[in-house]
């Protein structure tokens, strides 16, 4: 691994790259995230974990699930999970393929794209003058031209005020000497972040999860219709409409499969094992709850958990019943922050080390974008034209250029 730390350009350059994979582009960014939470070790340490610990592993997990080769691991685990015969898995893996869509692969790497580079060009800054800003994907901005309907439509918006609490929090923590309250600052600082990356997420989150049963329910059926009259429909706008915009039978279709799968299927990767985010979260061997769970000290990193999680232990742990929901979500990621604060596995690779090399040579690939402060809005509002593919939302997706759109925010507005 190098030793140079990661810069703003190294961001840029990694989240613009549009000739990558979704799979292999979600690999850079975990091998890029884990270059990043070693830099903020070299002036935290490794005592406890920081945020971009646990976006490495998730980023790896998100990787994994946007391979859908015949060898994919993703596929073949899920087929385990659902019991599927090993005679009927060719079959399973078509049906897999057809409800899942090519808009699955790609709605869900431009998220992972956009919230890499946001969170990772505020770490690479902090340690400038001041952390004053980070480079945002900014779909109406008024330095930016009108953007395609998926974007809007698969970034949602979040509140930067958790972006501003994380930069300083992350400073103070620098500036401590007292080991136990650098960790609170930390964790703090983990809340603060993933508070922003999952509500950003959550439209592209939704797209994931219930665009099964939005393609049986409303296209399917139109799709066949498409191909006797020649004449096109919507198809994206079907597959990101909101939930409570859904017929009644698609609503209840959609929470009920949401449910299955987050009770049954899903799961957090970590070096030590998955959780299953549908059960109780335990401590991993080693991991004293009683000293994890202590009282919060710090005021600020107080009431930042508090927006989520409770002096309740038992309730805070509990498993997830959707994965949908923000609160719920929430609720668990920030308890398992704060359960595996202290497992310093997570700062390891999470790749042998010929894959690391491979990863590492292929984050140099593309060009790092124009400065963004300098853009200009360009024209009027970019109507969304569905080219005649089979899966006409995932063609711009695939053709998609992060440039136009994006814009470095100050955290501060007083800041200079």
């Amino acid at each position: 691994m190098s030793d140079t730390p990661m810069t703003a350009d190294d961001v840029l350059r990694i989240a613009a790259y549009k000739d990558r994979s979704p799979a292999l582009e979600a690999m850079v960014i975990a091998y890029s995230y884990h270059r990043v939470a070693g830099d903020l070790a070299q002036h935290l340490g490794k005592d406890a974990n920081n945020w971009y610990c646990y976006a490495t592993w998730t980023s790896k997990a998100v990787g994994e699930s946007l391979d859908l080769s015949p060898d994919s691991p993703f596929i073949l685990d899920f087929g385990r999970k659902m019991r599927v015969p090993q005679r009927f898995r060719r079959v399973f893996r078509a049906v897999l393929l057809t409800l899942l869509g090519p808009s699955y692969q790609l709605g869900l790497a431009l998220a992972n794209r956009a919230i890499f580079l946001e969170t990772a060009s505020l770490a690479v800054n902090l340690w400038n003058d001041s952390p004053d800003r980070f480079l945002r994907v900014s779909p109406e901005s008024d330095l930016t031209p009108s953007p395609p309907a998926f974007l809007t439509d698969l970034l949602a918006e979040a509140d930067p005020r958790y972006l501003k609490d994380a930069a300083q929090l992350l400073v103070e923590a620098k500036q401590t000497a007292d080991p136990e309250a650098r960790a609170e600052l930390m964790f703090g600082a983990c809340v603060a972040l993933s508070a922003y990356e999952q509500a950003r997420a959550q439209k592209a989150l939704e797209l994931v999860l219930y665009r099964p049963v939005r393609w049986l329910t409303r296209v399917s059926w139109r799709s066949l219709r498409s191909l006797v009259t020649r004449r096109r429909f919507p198809r994206f706008r079907l597959y990101a409409a909101r939930h409570e915009d859904q017929p009644w039978l698609t609503r209840w279709l959609e929470g009920k499969w949401s449910s299955l799968y987050t009770r049954h299927l899903f799961a957090v990767q970590t070096p030590l094992s998955d959780i299953k985010v549908g059960r109780p979260l335990t401590a991993p061997e080693g991991v004293d709850m009683e000293r994890v769970w202590a009282p919060i000290q710090n005021e600020k990193v107080r009431k930042l958990a508090e927006e989520f999680i409770t002096a309740d232990q038992e309730a805070s742990t509990a498993g997830v019943a959707d994965w949908v929901s923000y609160r719920d979500r929430m609720r668990f990621i920030v308890s398992y922050f704060r359960v595996y604060q202290h497992v310093g596995a997570l700062y390891d690779l999470p790749f042998a080390k010929d894959v690391a090399d491979g990863l590492a040579r292929e984050m140099a690939h593309g060009l790092v974008p124009q400065a963004v402060n300098m853009m200009l809005a360009r024209g009027g509002r970019k109507v969304y034209e569905y080219p005649a593919e089979s899966d006409p939302d995932a063609f711009e997706m695939a053709h998609f250029d992060f440039e136009p759109f994006l814009e470095a925010i100050q955290l501060d507005p007083s800041a200079k």
